[in-house]
């Protein structure tokens, strides 16, 4: 039973922080550090655990008699308690409108929430750091330079993967946004791809005043 029980707590652990890494890409090891993460991971983790009892410890499943039993119980609780406890049991229609009766509808409340806080939280720090690395940065002059280092200092990329980033670019320099809106944009794109620490360290003190808007520069830079 400790087994199971420990069983369920790392399944249900290591799935809550997949679903928030693959939801918050650009700095994944930073939001899981957030109040609201682990809070997020906590429920995730109750939900399990609640799931191993109602499949162990009630009169609603068969009780499990044999160790394997358990184990395949604690794998379904860890793994499969998102399908049993967000599930919808019955659905009926109001007024037009199709409504879920479950614990779906109570959990999604809380996990949604979760979601929202931590997005909002991630929102003002990628807006600061945006503003503050992309200031005074020429988007035309910049573009080639990001083009080319990206690819450059990333050593997992793969031909095909880079296409998208010059496909966004592109977009960008195609758009009617203003010049300054441009560079936010794309300070945003490096975040998404590289995260913090890269895109504070990609205009630096030694190369920023090259890609300041109005400072001259050599060659025409076009996407």
């Amino acid at each position: 039973m400790n087994t199971a029980f420990a069983i369920t707590l790392m399944l249900s652990f290591l799935l809550a922080v997949a679903e928030l890494f693959s939801k918050f890409r650009d700095e994944p090891f930073l939001v899981v550090k957030s109040n609201a993460a682990w809070a997020y991971i906590l429920l995730n983790i109750l939900i399990a655990v609640g799931s191993l009892h109602l499949l162990t410890g009630t009169d609603f499943f068969a009780a499990p008699e044999k160790e394997m039993e358990w184990l395949k119980a604690a794998f379904l609780a860890g793994l499969g308690s998102a399908v049993l406890m967000r599930s919808k049991f019955i659905k009926i229609s109001v007024n037009g409108k199709e409504a879920a009766i479950g614990p779906e509808v109570i959990i999604n409340v809380f996990l949604d929430t979760l979601e929202s806080h931590i997005d909002r939280e991630r929102a003002l720090i990628r807006k600061k750091l945006v503003e503050s690395s992309m200031k005074g940065i020429d988007f035309t002059k910049a573009s080639e330079y990001v083009l080319t280092t990206i690819p450059g200092a990333r050593q997992t990329l793969t031909p095909e993967s880079i296409h998208p980033i010059m496909d966004e670019m592109r977009k960008i320099h195609e758009s009617p946004m203003r010049p300054p809106n441009k560079s936010i944009a794309l300070g945003y794109l490096v975040l998404d791809i590289m995260g913090e620490s890269f895109l504070k360290n990609l205009f630096n003190d030694e190369n920023r005043e090259e890609f300041r808007a109005g400072a001259e520069h050599p060659e025409k830079i076009s996407i």
